[in-house]
């Protein structure tokens, strides 16, 4: 975000669009932080919460220029060896008592883009995870795609396999970023807005639900591209959409671009924060409300889903290449990547975990409170029963200071961010973190 608005009137100088706690700052891996890491995996799952279910398949037949992942060019020739290595790595951690003691209602095939691969190859993963791993009988299934490689094919794959387990839902999520062919072409998203309206049409019309990510204040975006987006959008009937601030990252394209000047930079801190408000207002008026990190919707399933009602008790298992998001019990953790490093250190038959982040009790304490970033209210009962205080005590001055800023609501059972603190949610869970 540039050109700070200096608006003294606002209760932060500018949104955060990052929020702590990330795998940036997760330390190396060691041999006494992997030891304790598999000595915690003997032990029972006792948390009581269903978890997410999450094999990566870290490859792009293209690239976005904004995009930070870990992702590699997609090639057929790996793809045998990384599937292998895949079920490999997720059969280690089925082998666990932690993970046999634990229960699964999501299984997200994420990453790059999953869809990728030929449709046996998507139900291949899928029943592996099914196979070895406690479902639930109303399990979830999500796909990551790009629209540019979903076929009906894929689709019909996909839904067959989750018809079969009676999940609760099917869904796709899908990176559109924008209906603008023009901010689209300066993406490098190598579809056209109506061919990923065509293919979301589909999804629907199949009985899947479609989740979409569009980003606002892009290169050269105005307030006029955030409103059609977001029109565009909702006329889909979309059950979720992830809607977020580009943030334009070391070493890529994108970020080159913009040093050069053969992309413009991206609007100023004020014209981003009026985008938000206004593309909220839209949303609260066509029927989607907030969950969630950054997503609007109007299914049941978005705001009861683990991954989210669950944080940061619940767990979520992530494997594959370069995968960032997996957090067990106090550890979390990143693996190893490029795809071929990942083949060849599951094939030594070791966890590929490159990061390692083990969480003091104060950690935990205060990654509890990045439930308000997410949309869910801190339990004061059940953090004073798991810590011995409430977060009034173990955050006096933060949370005094929030709900006088009016960003915070504190009632007698539990702490919420009120309706004027969704815009500043990240700037909010700072408050808490270790200075």
């Amino acid at each position: 975000m540039t050109n700070n608005s200096g608006n003294k009137s606002e209760p932060y100088e500018e949104v955060e669009n990052w929020p702590p706690y990330t795998y940036t700052e997760y330390p190396d891996v060691t041999t006494e932080n992997i030891h304790a890491f598999t000595e915690f995996l003997t032990t029972e799952n006792e948390v009581g919460l269903k978890m997410e279910l999450q094999p990566w398949v870290s490859f792009c037949d293209s690239k976005c220029t904004f995009c930070y992942f870990p992702n590699e060019n997609f090639s057929r020739s790996i793809m045998r060896p990384y599937v292998r290595a895949l079920k490999k790595e997720l059969e280690m951690y089925a082998k666990t008592s932690y993970i046999q003691t634990s229960i699964f209602d999501e299984v997200v095939l994420g990453g790059g883009s999953p869809t990728v691969l030929d449709a046996d190859q998507l139900v291949e993963i899928l029943t592996f995870c099914e196979e070895n791993f406690n479902l639930t009988n109303d399990v979830m299934v999500k796909v990551a795609g790009c629209t540019h490689n979903l076929t009906v094919e894929k689709l019909k794959a996909i839904s067959d396999f989750a018809n079969r387990l009676d999940a609760r839902c099917t869904q796709i999520d899908i990176g559109v970023q924008s209906f603008d062919n023009k901010i689209r072409k300066v993406l490098n998203i190598v579809d056209s807005a109506e061919d990923a309206s065509r293919i979301i049409k589909t999804v629907r019309e199949m009985g899947i639900y479609a989740c979409i990510d569009l980003m606002y204040n892009l290169p050269g975006e105005t307030m006029e591209t955030v409103k059609k987006d977001v029109e565009t959008a909702m006329g889909l009937e979309v059950e979720g959409i992830d809607y977020y601030a580009l943030s334009i990252q070391p070493d890529t394209p994108l970020q080159k671009q913009v040093e050069s000047g053969k992309v413009v930079n991206l609007a100023d801190s004020e014209t981003e924060k009026k985008m938000y408000l206004e593309a909220y207002e839209m949303f609260q008026n066509g029927g989607y409300k907030p969950t969630g990190h950054s997503r609007f919707s109007y299914v049941q399933e978005h705001f009861t889903e683990s991954c989210v009602a669950g944080w940061p008790w619940a767990g979520q298992l992530t494997t594959g290449s370069g995968c960032f998001m997996g957090y067990l019990g106090p550890f979390s953790y990143v693996n190893i990547e490029p795809a071929r490093d990942y083949i060849d250190f599951v094939s030594k038959g070791a966890f590929p975990i490159a990061k390692l982040s083990l969480d003091s009790k104060e950690d935990t304490m205060r990654k509890v409170m990045t439930r308000l970033y997410v949309r869910q209210p801190v339990d004061k009962i059940k953090f004073k029963q798991e810590f011995g205080i409430i977060p009034e005590e173990a955050f006096p001055g933060a949370i005094e200071r929030l709900v006088k800023k009016g960003l915070l609501s504190v009632e007698n059972s539990q702490i919420r961010v009120t309706e004027k603190g969704d815009l500043w949610r990240y700037n909010i869970v700072w408050e808490f973190c270790e200075k």
